[in-house]
């Protein structure tokens, strides 16, 4: 039953966050806040100690943990714990909030535990269901602020993504039908034929859990949920829920083995393709910074899904990426969130010169957006790097092309825009900051040298727990 596999680890993982999110309704001052902040540190301390002995295998008939988990395992608990950690500054500048400090202790903690529980399933059925509850827990998180519009873009999330994942459901349908069994480890063990329920299956997946992950077309509830929900959720919803829905179908795309189906690796290419460059464009149109990341991570999760696509080093390059955004967004949104408190918009035209008024947050942004959009020496960019080397290693020199031309445009769009922000003289019609002492911006710091740290170092135990993700799939490494 048990394979090399710390239990207790695995048990530190399910009980830490969904204890804390019981223990965060306790009706006392600083009790929620406490419980989610232990609840956060025992869950990344039990992510670390599997990333830390490699740990690969099965516990039990339904759950386990390999590279690929382990290192999305270890970056859920990272975000988790810097969103966790930021929360507290931002509750205080939030006036008339929807939900109370408890109440929302309560959902952050259990949007977390959702996504550890999808990572750790290895029936695709019960993943497909952790992926559903995301949903669920998230979806009134977004409403915090009280906005019409954020209540609008609650409703938008929970319907498209719940359409979106009746369509993967229907792909796992067909797969059983198929196979007779949702379980990784047997689909691994005895590939499945390339029959044509199997194809379908995976084109449906791709669909399904592609609205979760924001792919074109199916993107729409993106940008408004990312940009309408507090920031440390913002964080969470670019950093970690796109790649744990990305993660749901990566595990239904494996029983294809290797090589993929052409038909099916072109279907990944346009989509990937088509996402980022679509993402990359629609960024330069928009009006409020917070909107703007959101397209950004949308452009991102195109170029992971080219690289997913291509296979070999560019799938390796894939995961750097990955990893790497997580923590840079995570970084660019605790920012945002620092300038909306402090200006009280979100709008571009109407914030300028932070670098006097908000020093400390306004360089953090600068090096966040920077990450973000694969600036060199950063994990981002290293990862974009193998990417490209793939793609023409393949023989897909177009798709290097547009690959190269989505990042352009976003690097401008984005950098530009914070660039304006940051540096630029302020004008009757922006808005003073005020002095409210750059809240969290050392989290800030802290999530874009992670990112850094990526580009420059093999980072122990992660660099070679990303070689063994990248090698299940076929894909290899430097």
């Amino acid at each position: 039953m048990i394979t090399s596999v710390p239990q207790g680890a695995i048990l530190l993982l399910l009980t830490a966050p969904s204890a804390a999110a019981v223990l965060s309704l306790i009706p006392y001052a600083g009790v929620s806040r406490s419980a989610a902040r232990a609840g956060s540190l025992l869950s990344l301390g039990a992510a670390v100690s599997l990333l830390v002995t490699a740990a690969s295998g099965r516990w039990g008939p339904f759950l386990g943990v390999d590279a690929l988990s382990g290192i999305l395992l270890f970056t859920v608990t990272s975000i988790f714990a810097t969103s966790t950690w930021y929360s507290e500054r931002y509750l205080r500048t939030v006036h008339r909030p929807y939900l109370t400090p408890q109440v929302y202790y309560a959902l952050l903690c259990a949007f977390a535990f959702t996504m550890i529980a999808a990572l750790l399933f290895t029936d695709l059925g019960l993943m497909w269901i952790g992926i559903e509850a995301t949903t669920v827990s998230s979806a009134l998180l977004i409403v915090l602020e009280r906005r019409p519009t954020s209540v609008e873009a609650a409703w938008r999330y929970t319907l498209i993504a719940s359409a979106g994942l009746t369509i993967a459901l229907f792909a796992l349908l067909l797969l059983y039908t198929d196979t007779g069994t949702l379980s990784t480890y047997r689909l691994a063990a005895t590939p499945p034929a390339i029959t044509l329920p199997v194809l379908m299956a995976v084109a449906l997946a791709l669909v399904g859990y592609g609205t979760k992950v924001g792919l074109f077309p199916m993107h729409t509830w993106l940008p408004d949920a990312h940009s309408e929900a507090p920031s440390p959720i913002s964080a969470m919803f670019s950093g970690v829920l796109l790649p744990t829905a990305l993660y749901a179908f990566l595990r239904v795309y494996q029983v294809l083995g290797n090589p993929v189906p052409a038909v099916i690796r072109d279907l990944l290419l346009t989509f990937g393709l088509v996402t980022a460059l679509v993402g990359a464009f629609l960024l330069q149109r928009q009006r409020s910074f917070k909107r703007m990341f959101a397209y950004s991570s949308m452009e991102v999760m195109g170029l992971a899904l080219t690289g997913i696509a291509i296979g070999g080093i560019a799938l390796y390059g894939a995961l750097i990426l990955i990893v790497a955004h997580a923590f840079a967004k995570s970084a660019a949104f605790y920012c945002a969130g620092n300038v909306l408190s402090g200006t009280g918009t979100t709008r571009i035209d109407e914030v300028r010169d932070l670098q006097t008024r908000m020093p400390r947050t306004g360089a953090a942004w600068v090096l966040a957006s920077l990450a973000v959009t694969g600036a060199p020496p950063f994990g981002t960019f290293l990862g974009e790097l193998l990417i490209v080397v793939g793609a023409i290693a393949a023989g897909a020199i177009w798709a290097a092309a547009l690959f190269v031309l989505a990042i352009f445009v976003a690097f401008l769009g984005v950098n530009g825009q914070v660039g304006r922000m940051v540096f630029g003289e302020a004008t009757e019609g922006t808005l003073p900051a005020t002095a409210n002492g750059d809240p969290g911006s050392g989290l800030a710091y802290l999530n874009v040298a992670f990112a850094l740290a990526i580009g420059v170092s093999s980072l122990p135990y992660l660099s070679t727990a990303l070689r063994a993700a990248a090698a299940l799939f076929g894909g290899g490494a430097p």
